[in-house]
């Protein structure tokens, strides 16, 4: 019986690599976004997300095996909408299908934009479930001056303001899956659930680094394996599929970086 995956982001980029990866595999895919797919969803909104599981319930039939929360980018406006709260929608509002299935697997996707210092209160709002609040949060942070700076310093304030949100969306998100992962309700009903954290990858989220010729020599010269950057979507679909197969049967709960070595070299001196 051919394994039921689905992915969010699917029309492009990693998503759209995953997908087509999947069904060489022999997978039944399921894609979602917002054109382009099998469910047309905004996962930046509440009527988005319902939606979104109405319409994966529909196609599914009862069941599904895999789920690869991939969905991600967005102006700053919705970026915590989209990149927390839609993605714990997306696996919150799919684990009674995953229950169904003999090998139910889940991962999400997350960036090194996570690395970046972010307010306290920004977490505990998000893992409060509290959208409006995060939100408000990381709107004092930004105009207070409190959100961390990075390698993008040189980009436009409004790109900056964009990856404030992005960052501190995806460190809450990699927070959210590690607290859940163990749990009853997840590996009590033996469900995966991992965190891949991207670097750089040649997709149309990374082109305002790759068109931009200084600031794409600037931050290659941080990842330390030679040729990583920028990384293929094939690349990253290869580690989301191996993630959500039946082959990952141990790992859960963690936060795997697939980033050229980056993080490494920003920890190298931490012993964990």
């Amino acid at each position: 019986m051919a394994r039921i995956c689905v992915v969010t982001g699917s029309a492009s980029g990693i998503g759209a690599a995953t997908v087509s990866l999947l069904r060489r595999q022999g997978c039944r895919v399921i894609g979602s976004d917002l054109h382009d797919a099998d469910v047309v969803a905004d996962l930046a909104t509440t009527d988005g997300r319902a939606a979104f599981i109405r319409g994966v319930s529909r196609l599914a039939g009862g069941r599904i095996d895999a789920v690869v929360a991939n969905a991600g980018g967005g102006p700053p406006q919705n970026s915590l909408s989209l990149n927390f709260f839609g993605a714990v929608a997306t696996l919150t509002g799919l684990r009674p299908l995953l229950a169904n299935s003999p090998a139910p697997r889940a991962v999400a996707v997350s960036s090194i934009a996570s690395l970046r210092s972010t307010p306290a209160e920004i977490i505990e709002k998000c893992l409060q479930m509290d959208e409006l609040g995060a939100i408000a949060a990381a709107r004092t942070a930004i105009e207070r001056g409190r959100l961390g700076a990075g390698e993008t310093d040189r980009l436009p304030d409004s790109a900056q303001t964009s990856l404030h949100f992005y960052g501190a969306a995806k460190q809450a998100l990699q927070y959210w899956c590690r607290r859940v992962a163990p749990t009853e309700e997840w590996a009590g009903a033996g469900i995966i659930l991992n965190t891949v954290t991207l670097g750089f990858y040649d997709t149309p989220a990374a082109a305002y680094v790759l068109s931009n010729p200084g600031l794409r020599a600037s931050i290659a010269a941080l990842a330390p394996l030679r040729g990583s950057f920028p990384g293929r979507p094939e690349e990253a679909a290869a580690l989301l599929a191996w993630c959500v197969s039946p082959e990952n049967s141990q790992m859960t709960g963690q936060i795997l970086f697939a980033d050229g070595g980056y993080e490494a070299q920003l920890q190298k001196d931490r012993a964990a």
